[in-house]
């Protein structure tokens, strides 16, 4: 079978994987749609064009980009939750591309086919094709992204300009902790065209639309600055006050229960229709806990990024069993987050490309720390640890075919 023959059936194989996996978790009920409010914000867009959760609230509690999304999607499919979990195997599907052609362009042809294996069967991109979170968009945005900049920077143009700055853009409007990671990402597309001024200002003016849309249209409905979301406060507080062990257990609402501000400032509204007042209050008791408790604090954050980084996920109720998980896990994250950083770092004087692949999930992973770690925000981070695994990867399998001939 000839190369390329030999990849379109991986293709193949890998998108009938993330079919068949969503089709058995939705039509099992194991998944259902309205998970984290996405698709409820996406019905409402559809049916009464307002972007609300509680019908005639308006709500900063979710960024837009993926509740546009299942709209749009419900606009070409109607009303028909199973279309979303398609539409997810489809760019789970292009994830995988521009994973391969992101590997292909920096380090070599061999690596971007290991690349693009070993993205087709990543256990987690298969797994949240099933559920209505973010994070199979998200991967997509972001591996889009990572291969148009780096197309950018190679060769300049106002057109691939655009395409990069929108691929930004989509990911600074998918997930707030991404906002800080692509201004990152802005300033090494500054720094690599300085002398490109024209495809750099395109650039940042494409970058900029989205998440300052969304910027102001929360300014106009709020009164307020809100340049991500109004979760955020909520994820800090909740993070400072609930030890890490008990954390999406029962206890968790002991700790929750036993704090002196926690019970006032949920009183103020609900999650998904706080107008900002509660945000503000989530951060001016999380600002007043860490200045209290600075040493804390700094243990929290170390925490947090060791958290965002641990192999497996740890012990809770989940809809399938806990020991397949860990299993999968370990064979599959056991052994891609140390060969992905190591690669990283011996490859790192290669390209241009590898300061960014490199400040990508380190400013990501300081975000999250900073704020509030949760595990399956760590998926998108993979992309560039695939890429430098099969970097090393492809060196070792093309000096054995060397060595061969």
């Amino acid at each position: 079978m000839s190369r390329g023959r030999l990849l379109l059936a991986l293709g193949a194989l890998g998108l009938m994987l993330r079919v068949g996996y969503a089709s058995h978790v939705y039509f099992s009920g194991v998944s259902h749609p309205a998970m984290d409010e996405y698709e409820t914000i996406a019905r409402q867009l559809v049916a009464h064009g307002r972007y609300d959760c509680e019908p005639g609230v308006p709500t900063a509690a979710r960024e837009p980009a993926y509740p546009f999304f299942i709209a749009l999607v419900y606009v070409v499919a109607g009303l028909n939750p199973y279309a979303i979990f398609l539409a997810h195997a489809l760019l789970g599907l292009l994830t995988c591309v521009f994973i391969r052609l992101t590997a292909r362009r920096v380090f070599g042809e061999t690596a971007g086919d290991v690349a693009f294996a070993i993205s087709l069967f990543y256990p987690y991109f298969i797994f949240y094709t099933g559920y209505t979170y973010r994070e199979t968009f998200l991967c997509f945005a972001v591996s889009a992204a990572l291969f148009l900049l780096g197309r950018l920077v190679e060769s300049p143009g106002l057109g691939r300009a655009a395409l990069a700055g929108g691929a930004v853009g989509l990911c600074s409007v998918t997930l707030s902790t991404w906002v800080p990671v692509c201004a990152v990402m802005g300033a090494w597309t500054a720094w690599n065209l300085r002398n490109a001024r024209r495809a750099l200002m395109a650039f940042l003016l494409i970058a900029a639309l989205l998440p300052s849309a969304w910027l102001l249209r929360n300014i106009v409905t709020f009164r307020r600055f809100i340049p991500g979301s109004t979760l955020g406060g909520f994820n800090l507080y909740t993070a400072l006050i609930v030890p890490e062990d008990f954390r999406g257990t029962e206890r968790e609402h002991e700790f929750e229960a036993s704090d002196p501000h926690w019970s006032r400032i949920l009183a103020m509204s609900t999650l998904y229709a706080d107008d900002g007042h509660q945000q503000e209050a989530f951060v001016a008791a999380a600002g007043a806990r860490i200045r209290e408790r600075p040493g804390e604090y700094l243990a929290h954050v170390r925490r947090q990024a060791v958290k965002l980084w641990r192999p497996y996920p740890y012990p809770r109720q989940y809809q399938h069993s806990y020991v397949w998980i860990k299993l999968l896990s370990l064979i599959s994250d056991g052994w891609l987050i140390p060969l992905g950083f190591w690669g990283l770092w011996i490859q790192r004087k290669k390209s241009p490309e590898l300061a960014l692949l490199i400040a990508v999930p380190l400013s990501a992973t300081a975000v999250c720390a900073l704020i509030s770690a949760i595990l399956r925000y760590r998926l998108p981070l993979m992309i560039p640890l695939i890429i430098a695994s099969s970097a090393v990867i492809g060196s070792f399998l093309d000096r054995r075919s060397a060595v061969k001939s």
